[in-house]
């Protein structure tokens, strides 16, 4: 490690930012280690003081408390003032509860399997004229336009909301923690919720949002501002994850043109490489809570409403829970057990659904020639946790080093 690298690995971890302009894909995994190996309960002076928990047990156990580590005050810290919460996941029960009931149907698993043969079907369609001209970028051409095109399928967005939902969810990450209000971006993406619901108000159809829009509660029609939340937290998150893991996946195996092999001998492993995917790279890293009384973790004593980062890509790459934590691997046995979808009454309800496109996808690809990258993939972080590829551009066929790649 060079001097500089190792000069501002060293800051990061005695005063961890990730909106820091140094904290980037590059550096952050080792930040991470660090700040898990110094000690279970970390502590620094960014945002006004954050305590930080790092390790797979303790943030698990975290996520899973949540009378104690309260969402209510929202996860996403700091915050431009005027950005509305979003829905369940920056609320606490009660409320919690009833906004995940109003956002489930598009998810439940019966819904997931009648998309199968849909979802299916765009995979094929996105990778066959790659695979037919030899190359391709997996980023434009793939991961993007799968992801918001099931997104679409899954709740009835609009074909004007699925050309800007992208580019919206890009510039909101972008200014929600930098600006001092949400005037610079949160108007643009409200006008497009109205336009939304008030399309599917007219529509007299039985897709998801069309019903949601008809939902009442108590006799009374859901306010403008619930519905807004609810859709726009669909929105990101139902394309954000999926259209993230995809290209990181990708990029992976197409690095390691000997596990696209295996997958071809061993299909009943396609599960296996989404869940070690998100396990070994952290698509979600680094929600935040805040402590409803003081809490004692390790020996420390965390005071009552403190804010506390937990760092996801620590926990999942804590060799306590995951021997060998940084090699990629098949036969680990217990990928599954990744906090990237969270853990208890948060756990993301669109797990199944990111599923279902990770094992199209492969499936797919399994049927053309194996492929390899084509050039450097630059990444860069949204809202300082979000791994986003510029583009994945690969190659279909012909010789490549058959070298395994683990960073």
């Amino acid at each position: 490690m060079t001097t500089a690298r190792q000069d501002a690995v060293d800051r990061l971890v005695r005063e961890f930012d990730w909106h820091d302009p140094e904290y980037t894909p590059d550096l952050a995994e080792d930040v991470n280690r660090l700040i898990r190996e110094r000690s279970a309960v970390g502590w620094t002076p960014a945002h006004g003081g954050l305590w930080i928990l790092s390790r797979h047990d303790d943030v698990r156990a975290a996520l899973k408390d949540h009378t104690v580590f309260s969402s209510g005050s929202g996860v996403f810290h700091p915050r431009a003032a005027g950005m509305p919460l979003f829905s369940p996941i920056e609320f606490d029960p009660p409320e919690h509860g009833e906004l995940r009931r109003l956002m489930a149907p598009p998810l439940h698993n019966e819904e997931v399997r009648r998309l199968e043969v849909a979802v299916t079907a765009l995979a094929a369609e996105l990778i066959g004229p790659m695979a037919a001209r030899g190359h391709g970028d997996f980023v434009s051409e793939l991961a993007h336009p799968l992801a918001i095109g099931v997104l679409a399928l899954a709740i009835g967005l609009s074909g004007n909301a699925r050309d800007k939902v992208r580019e919206l969810t890009s510039n909101l990450w972008q200014r929600l923690s930098r600006d001092g209000d949400a005037d610079g971006f949160w108007p643009q993406f409200r006008d497009l919720l109205a336009e939304e619901v008030r399309a599917a108000r007219a529509d007299p159809g039985d897709h998801y949002l069309a019903r949601l829009a008809r939902t009442t509660v108590d006799g009374e029609p859901l306010e403008e501002e619930r519905l807004h939340s609810i859709i726009v937290s669909l929105c990101i998150a139902g394309h954000q994850t999926t259209l993230n893991t995809i290209s990181r996946m990708l990029w992976n195996l197409a690095r390691n043109p000997h596990v696209q092999r295996r997958l071809r001998a061993e299909p009943e492993l396609i599960p296996v490489v989404g869940d070690e995917t998100m396990r070994r790279w952290c698509p979600t890293d680094r929600f935040t809570r805040v402590t409803t009384r003081d809490v004692e973790i390790a020996g420390t004593t965390i005071p009552r409403g403190s804010r506390v980062v937990l760092l996801l890509d620590a926990a999942n790459r804590d060799p306590a829970k995951f021997p060998d934590p940084d090699r990629f691997s098949l036969d680990r046995g217990t990928s599954h057990q990744h906090l990237s979808f969270g853990h208890g009454i948060h756990h993301c309800l669109g797990a199944g659904l990111a599923r279902l496109e990770f094992r199209a996808v492969l499936a797919e690809l399994a049927r053309h020639p194996v492929y390899h990258l084509a050039g450097e993939s630059e990444r860069h972080f949204e809202n300082g946790r979000h791994v986003v590829f510029d583009q994945v551009r690969v190659r279909f066929g012909g010789p490549a080093a058959e070298e395994e790649n683990d960073d």
